[in-house]
């Protein structure tokens, strides 16, 4: 099939260069010229593992092409609408890019020479429940003389593992009121979900709450094991042990159960905030919501008083700490909302020196913390703590597993600070090094 995708980002990219592997001719479009001259020459904005192969390939064999004119695809029949609907300060979703880009469209449409065939508009942008029903009315007004269908097709795309998220999905949700929109949907996923029923038909409505109530409830699970995690500080247990005890629940199962310094990113925090004004809409109470965000929120400072427990005032300001992991999950280059970005910010006025190791969200760091003197970035991970007092985890990356301990008794105070609970306790203990997780007891 022909389809465009409007949006370059992250979920936009993503969409369109898989879309192109399944053997579609995908046309990806941005408004940004200089975003659109870079993807032409295959010169990927952000880190995703897969991304750019797949771009590569399926530029070369011409099944995707960039654009940022839209009359370029104004005669095309499938439209996925995939641009960034940040948070506005008070919490709701910030909607214009997303009406731009639908109204861009309809003009575009209505210069259309080809006005005998129906389009269809399939949203991936993260939106508000009622947002279908908006951009219904925009379509009605501009008075088009053929049939628009606009349909909800959330993404659910983790960041480091997109490529797999969107070929082996776990559900396809199609919210629509169109038959034909639903069976267009159905054969452009068929290649990836032939072998499961694994595509979900609902109201607009509900594939739009289904985005938010996702997200928010793996987020709750994350705010409860680190609520159960302060208790297990206090008396003693292992939240290993309790997340193995209650994971093996097949109610409950393990995932999303880690203990750590709290979430971050562009995705759980911006989806609470916005469920959370969706109630207030409402004007109903969302008292659980409000708890797993604020939870959250307290997270990064109980972490850090197992800091200030050890250390006063004075005796930080003549510290040179280390901190592993600056973005705000594993193999990413995404420092958005990142609790790690969080901890060298307030940290940096209390300590004589940071050494930050990242594989991968240097560059970004750098760009982000330039107006802090004190901050040193460093592309080798021995090298980043050879002067430290004490260490400081605050990314879950693989290879903090697989690192020489040994290395670690460099360290002058004999410290860590485990904010992923990634090392084995024991051995870090063995090595004479005094071991601070969250929830280890």
């Amino acid at each position: 099939m022909k389809i465009s995708v409007i949006g370059s980002g992250y979920v936009g990219l993503v969409t369109a260069a898989c879309f192109s592997e399944l053997g579609n001719k995908v046309t990806c479009l941005d408004i940004s010229k200089t975003k659109i001259n870079s993807l032409k020459k295959s010169i990927i904005p952000f880190y995703e593992p897969g991304l750019k192969a797949l771009v590569d390939r399926n530029l070369k064999c011409k099944n995707l092409s960039f654009t940022s004119k839209y009359s370029d695809s104004r005669d095309e029949k499938i439209y996925f609408i995939c641009v960034g609907t940040p948070q506005r300060k008070r919490g709701s979703a910030n909607l214009d890019y997303l009406f731009s880009a639908i109204d861009s469209l309809l003009t575009c449409f209505d210069e259309s020479a080809d006005q005998a065939s129906e389009r269809h508009i399939f949203i991936k942008s993260t939106v508000p429940p009622g947002t279908i029903r908006k951009i219904e009315k925009r379509i009605v007004r501009s008075k088009l003389k053929f049939y628009v269908s606009v349909s909800s097709n959330p993404e659910f795309l983790k960041e480091g593992a997109a490529i797999n998220d969107f070929m082996k999905p776990d559900r396809v949700v199609i919210g629509s009121d169109s038959k034909s929109a639903k069976k267009i949907c159905k054969e452009l996923y068929k290649p990836i979900i032939w072998k499961s029923n694994r595509f979900i038909e609902t109201t607009p409505e509900s594939s739009e709450i289904i985005k938010y109530a996702s997200n928010a409830f793996l987020a709750t699970k994350i705010s409860f094991i680190n609520e159960i995690a302060k208790l297990t500080d206090f008396y003693g247990g292992d939240i290993n042990e309790i997340r193995s005890g209650m994971g093996s629940d097949v109610r409950i199962n393990p995932n999303f159960l880690y203990a750590g310094i709290g979430f971050g990113g562009s995705c759980f925090p911006k989806d609470l905030s916005g469920l959370i004004h969706a109630f207030d809409q409402a004007k109903i109470n969302s008292d659980l919501i409000k708890a797993t965000l604020k939870v959250n929120d307290n997270q990064k400072d109980y972490f850090l008083q197992k800091i200030y427990d050890l250390y006063s005032a004075d005796e930080l300001l003549k510290k040179t700490i280390t901190i592993w992991g600056i973005a705000f999950k594993s193999n990413t280059d995404d420092i958005r909302e990142s609790v790690g970005m969080k901890i060298v910010q307030e940290l940096s006025p209390k300590v004589a020196n940071i050494n930050v190791y990242d594989a991968i969200a240097l560059k970004n760091a750098k760009n982000e913390l330039s107006n802090l003197k004190n901050i040193s970035f460093y592309k080798s991970l021995p090298r980043s703590i050879k002067n430290a007092h004490f260490l400081i985890i605050a990314t879950d990356s693989k290879e903090f597993w697989s690192f020489d301990h040994k290395l670690l008794t460099s360290l002058q105070d004999k410290r860590i600070f485990d904010g992923r609970n990634m090392l084995d306790m024991s051995a870090i203990n063995a090595l004479g090094i005094q071991y601070f997780g969250v929830g280890r007891g």
